[in-house]
This record gives C-alpha cells, structure tokens and sequence, in this order.
C-alpha cells in the first residue's frame, strides 16, 4: 500500500523527534568519549608538556612509542606489576567470592544480615580503607604480624621437638615496606572486598534449576559432583563476566598504589596507571609520552579481554546451547 502523505509526515516528525530525544545523549558521547580518544591519539604523536598551546609543542610521530618499548625500563617495571597484581588477585577473588556465595545461598534465618556484611568490603572502598589496612600491615606494631608472631611462639615448642631451631625467631613479613611482600599484601587487600562479585554468584545461584540438583542427588552424586557438574556450569556466565570486569579493573589499580608506594619498596607497587599519572603531572610534564603509555595500556587491556572472551568458548555453558 502507498503510503499517503500524511503518513509519510508523521513518520518524518517521529524521526525527528527521537534524534531530539537522542541528542543530550551523542552530545555526551562525542564530548566526553570520541574527542577524548581522538585527541589522545594525537598528543600521543607529539612531544608536549601539556601547559602551553603555542611553545614547546614538538610533532615526535612514533618516537613516543619506540621509546617506550625500547629504552624504558619503568614501562617493564610497571607493566609486570600491573599484571602480577591481576592475572593472581583476580583469580583469588573469583574463589573466595564464589566460596562465599555457595555459603550464603542457604536459607537460613539471618541470611540477609551475613550477606550486608559480606558486601560491606565492596563499598566502604575508599582512602579511608586503604590508610586502615596500611596500619594492620604495619611492619613494627601492626596486628597481622603481632598475630604471626604468637602463631610463631605457639608453634615453638612443637618445632624443637622435631630437633629443628625455634620458629619463634622467624622473620615475620615488612609487607609494605618489602620489594617481595608489598604486592601480595595489596592482593590480600584485594580479596577483602569481594563484595560485588559476590553479589553477581548469588544472583546467578538463584537460576541454577533445583530439579536437576535433586536429581542427581536421587542418583546417588554427593555434594562435591551434584557442584561441579550441575552447579557449577551454570554459574560459567557469571565467572565470564566476573572475571573479565575483575581483570580490567584490577588492570587500573591506583589510588591504592598511590598511598602505599614508599622507597622501600624498590618500585613494588610501581602499577602502570600509577606510572602513566606520574609521567603527565608530575615534572617534566610529558603528556604526549604519557598518551602513548595509555594506547599501549588500553591495546594490553584489549588483549587480556579478548583472551578471556576467546577462551570462553571452552569452558562457559549457555542454557539452551548445548
């Protein structure tokens, strides 16, 4: 049928009133998102202390770049801090937060209150949080090590007997103020607010279909199996998710590298953000050095996901697929 004029007239109106109803929206994402990539890409071509538009603006092309990759040691330094920090935290976190999740699952009264409690970590993130842990990894008067100190005295006696010397002298960790301890120290930071991945096993726990549980049950599977081969593939999405948004967040790990970093540590928490920030705003200011630092994090970043993605294939059980 020909559409008649007045159709044709409403359809027109009504096109132009979604680009209307879109517009606050591609505003935003040219002005915040497309412009600051593009001009990234470009200052990462040029050498540039990022105070002056009219001296000291100096077109490097790809100098940045091979600098970089050839002749700075830092970038080495950070890059593997970075990854240490999430190719082991994340996967920590993962278990710790499924482990909990397992737990929490079960309908018993006060469920609810233990799993505010658990989440608690995953909010109350923050400086604050960071100065607290920075006192209980105190090296001199820090609980941790105060209470590795009386595990170590307990276990004394016990050590000798077997004719070896005394465990009550053994070192205990400098955590942070150790090149070795500082980055496993920020890990178990890490693990402490697992909170939110938490929240998204529990949230898929409630999907797992009941039936196939019972049945497996009926034919005789113990708790372990009725898990690992009900339970857990349909939880493969979540951990999909989990892990991909762990990785990626981990990979931009600053503030608490920022307050933590000291001399002693020899560059420990030296994290690849951490390094980006000091080489735009700390002297001499090279904001096209550091542009090019942060097209390299985001190709790392792309790689590391689309991995994890790519591995996905494998291991992540969609309902209805197979």
């Amino acid at each position: 049928m020909t559409p008649t004029p007045t159709t044709a007239v409403t359809n027109g109106t009504s096109r132009c009133v979604g680009v209307w109803f879109a517009l606050p929206w591609l505003v935003g994402v040219i002005g915040l998102v497309v412009l600051p990539v593009v001009g990234s890409l470009c200052m990462s071509l040029l050498h540039w202390d990022g105070l002056s538009l009219t001296r000291d603006v100096e077109w490097v092309g790809l100098d940045n770049y091979r600098e970089i990759l050839g002749d700075d040691p830092l970038f080495a330094k950070a890059l593997g801090n970075s990854l240490y920090y999430s190719l082991i935290g994340t996967p920590l976190v993962l278990a710790a937060s499924l482990a909990v999740s397992v737990l929490l699952s079960r309908r018993l009264r006060g469920i609810g209150l233990f799993r505010t409690l658990f989440y608690l970590p995953h909010v109350l993130g923050g400086v604050a949080t960071v100065l607290i842990w920075s006192w209980l990894f105190n090296p001199r008067f820090g609980p941790i090590n105060a209470m590795l100190g009386w595990c170590f005295a307990t276990v004394d006696p016990l050590v000798r007997l077997f004719g070896a010397e005394g465990s009550s002298s053994w070192p205990t960790p400098k955590w942070f103020y150790s090149p070795q301890w500082c980055k496993p120290a920020l890990i178990l930071m890490q693990i402490w607010s697992f909170g939110g991945a938490m929240l998204i096993f529990l949230a898929a726990l409630q999907h797992v279909p009941r039936s196939l549980d019972d049945a497996a049950a009926i034919d005789g599977a113990g708790r372990w199996r009725r898990f690992r081969h009900v339970t857990l593939p349909h939880l493969t999405p979540a951990i999909l998710f989990n892990l991909v948004t762990g990785l990626v967040f981990s990979m931009q790990a600053f503030h608490q590298a920022y307050l933590l970093t000291n001399r002693a540590q020899d560059d420990g928490l030296l994290f690849y953000v951490l390094y980006l920030y000091r080489c735009a705003f700390e002297p001499p200011y090279r904001v096209g050095y550091a542009s090019a630092l942060a097209w390299i994090f985001f190709v790392v970043v792309f790689v590391l996901v689309l991995l994890a993605v790519w591995s996905a294939r494998s291991w992540v059980f969609y309902e209805g697929e197979r």
